[in-house]
């Protein structure tokens, strides 16, 4: 590829695309046929018109398309005369010329690794930075191993500075012919590859190593997924040699759905990885102004109101009730500024993570677990590992629900939540739930850490060696 690249996309491919090639290539700019989006930028890259793409000098420049788009964006170029170009999705890259289509390149090289006498290895691989698969590997160090990272769209820095720390090695690959030859090559023990997309579990089981796929989200109790999905599911959960789930309900169904062996699965929640000590130095912010103070950390949307995360609602009616809501959030900052904008007793806090998350959310009354169920992902929440639930018990909040009966009946079991009836009192629910008191050290008694489970993690992992 040529030193230069303007990255055809403003969207989720192209800003990740941005983490993998920065350092590799200098970006002149961003394009997107979005108008809303031209004038603005990324990390100090500008955005263009996909229109003006031509009256600029693109003299030693390469054109890297970065959408789902791709084919109509292609046809595009070409009617502005550019007849080469490259695709990039999900990390994976292709070229594309008058002589050939969507042949697919490798643009990192890497030494065979060798492994250290007497301590075991293993390879996570996923497309990006992953929280729960970042506790796991942080764990399995602690048993001993070494942990090693191999990503495909975005490195583990473009999410946290932090992730970067756990792993002995990190490499990057293109194309699914340099991950098998570097994998094939190397002398390691196990691969733990995580789903969202299942294409690099299939991938992986064309190695020579033992795999274990780590389902984070089972796509095919959505309604909204296509035959190619479906497909590479099966594939995925069938043909690995191990498989771990984020419930013991998702594991049932996938045990039924591709008549799995339960010797080589296992479930495990996206669980802090220790309880967190709460060093004390954050005052109520209720101690301050008499008022409730709630918060939420996680993912946010637009106006998508078929969108589990789809708050603009039960927000504002939470609010109107006289609280108010802070949120942490790794969105976009457009998404958040707009829910920011709803209510001036709505606050966007910016985005933390691990420790200081935890201790950062001491300073509310309450965490909020409330969700947009549909009849589409009903079933997928159900099953669901939630972290935040327990990144607020760790902070010692109460948790307000809203949707979903398995964390309901949890919160109910244990007396440290409830679910919100919308139709009823709101502002008398969430004053009943700021008087319930969650006791510190609960997750580790109740083995809700992933700490508590590293003898049973290293006890699969070993099995599944051994086949």
């Amino acid at each position: 590829m040529k030193k230069n690249i303007v990255i055809f996309g403003f969207g989720y491919y192209g800003k990740n695309a941005y983490w993998n090639l920065k350092d590799k290539f200098n970006i002149l700019f961003f394009a997107d046929n979005d108008e809303k989006m031209v004038g603005t930028d990324y990390e100090g890259v500008r955005v263009v018109r996909g229109g003006d793409i031509v009256k600029y000098d693109l003299f030693d420049t390469d054109i890297v398309i970065c959408s789902i788009a791709y084919y109509e964006i292609s046809a595009q170029l070409e009617d502005y005369g550019i007849l080469e170009y490259y695709v990039m999705l999900e990390g994976f890259l292709y070229h594309s010329d008058k002589s050939e289509f969507m042949m697919p390149v490798e643009i990192n090289k890497a030494v065979p690794y060798k492994k250290s006498e007497d301590v075991s290895n293993i390879l996570f691989v996923q497309n990006m930075a992953c929280s729960r698969t970042h506790k796991i590997a942080k764990i399995m160090k602690e048993t001993g191993y070494e942990v090693n990272l191999l990503y495909t769209l975005a490195p583990p820095y473009g999410a946290y500075a932090s992730f970067m720390e756990v792993y002995d090695n990190i490499w990057c690959f293109s194309s699914p012919n340099g991950i098998c030859d570097f994998i094939n090559a190397g002398e390691f023990d196990i691969i733990h590859t995580s789903n969202e997309p299942d294409i690099l579990s299939c991938i992986l089981q064309k190695t020579n190593k033992r795999i274990v796929s780590d389902v984070h989200d089972l796509q095919s109790i959505r309604r909204d997924v296509d035959i190619d999905t479906l497909a590479l599911e099966y594939i995925s959960n069938k043909w690995s040699d191990g498989h771990m789930y984020t419930s013991t309900e998702i594991a049932k169904i996938s045990g039924e759905k591709y008549s799995l062996n339960d010797d080589y699965v296992y479930s495990i929640g996206n669980y802090v990885d220790r309880e967190v000590p709460i060093n004390g130095h954050f005052s109520k912010l209720s101690a301050l102004d008499g008022e409730i103070h709630c918060v939420y950390e996680g993912g946010v949307v637009g106006n998508d109101r078929n969108h589990h995360r789809f708050f603009d609602e039960m927000w504002r009616a939470i609010v109107d009730a006289g609280t108010q809501i802070h949120f942490y959030s790794q969105s976009d900052r457009k998404l958040c500024m707009r829910l920011e904008g709803l209510s001036p007793n709505i606050h966007y806090e910016g985005s933390l993570a691990g420790d200081a998350l935890i201790n950062e959310m001491s300073k509310y009354d309450i965490g909020l677990a409330l969700f947009n169920v549909t009849d589409t992902n009903r079933l997928h929440l159900e099953g669901a590992s939630i972290n935040k639930v327990y990144e607020y018990l760790n902070a010692g909040l109460p948790i307000c629900s809203f949707g979903i009966m398995s964390l309901e009946a949890f919160l109910l079991e244990n007396n440290v939540g409830a679910e919100i009836d919308f139709s009823k009192d709101i502002l008398y629910q969430i004053k009943r739930i700021v008087t319930m008191n969650v006791q510190p050290g609960f997750l580790e008694k109740k083995k809700l850490t992933m700490l508590s489970h590293k003898d049973s993690l290293k006890d699969f992992y070993h099995k599944v060696m051994d086949i």
